[in-house]
């Protein structure tokens, strides 16, 4: 009210994803990451809010149905705060008694050199935030061809169409949760079809290129 801001005069535009450095994976090239299964990839900062023990529980209902997939979550400072290491123990102890040591990897700080293969090369990405206002680690997965299983309550929910373009579910259902994640292992044309359909969604939309023409617009329609 104090700036007279409303509706038809405030426009979001979010951080785009560098569509250079974000891509597919050149089949030509060697894969640099080196692990024993196919895996499914999570990465975000080791907090409260990103749901990890929520995939942790979930996971622990697919590794008994799908033998053949592990898990690696990335993530996290380079040298983390009490804090985290709170987190990661809690993390460590849901595996620990569910099981799961040699099919969950808790990696830590992912490198920059490390980054894109790791999206690349990963069957698909899962995001189980309880909270996230929108959520790059996603984008960038999509931007790497990707199909994204991402939380329903987080703000990704706008860029992804569940079934369209990725696949939607509440964290806090585990059965349904690890149901999406089950679906999306076993079905490979789904996989695919929701990966390409990701790369599109970020070319056309998420790109910094279209961010920056969203810029461009928003500033010529108000500047006199």
């Amino acid at each position: 009210n104090l700036y007279k801001y409303t509706a038809e005069n405030v426009e979001i535009i979010s951080a785009g994803v560098y569509m250079r450095v974000f891509k597919p994976r050149d089949p030509k090239k060697p894969r640099k990451i080196k692990m024993n299964k196919p895996y499914i990839f999570c990465l975000s900062r080791i907090d409260a809010n990103k749901g990890h023990d929520q995939l942790l529980r979930a996971f622990s209902i697919v590794k008994d149905k799908v033998p053949g997939i592990d898990l690696v979550i990335g993530g996290g400072s380079p040298n983390p705060k009490p804090r985290e290491e709170k987190i990661i123990a809690g993390m460590k102890d849901i595996v620990r008694k569910n099981n799961m040591e040699d099919r969950v990897h808790i990696i830590g700080y992912v490198p920059d050199e490390l980054l894109v293969p790791y999206y690349q090369e990963a069957e698909f990405f899962v995001s189980p935030s309880i909270f996230e206002p929108l959520g790059m680690t996603s984008q960038e997965a999509m931007a790497c061809g990707k199909a994204v299983l991402a939380s329903s309550l987080s703000g990704i929910r706008f860029v992804i169409t569940s079934s369209e373009n990725g696949i939607l579910a509440d964290p806090h259902k585990t059965i349904e949760f690890a149901e999406a994640m089950i679906k999306l292992i076993q079905d490979d044309k789904l996989r695919k079809r929701l990966g390409d359909n990701a790369l599109d969604t970020v070319k056309k939309k998420y790109s910094w290129i279209a961010m920056a023409k969203k810029f461009i617009d928003f500033y010529s329609k108000y500047y006199k």
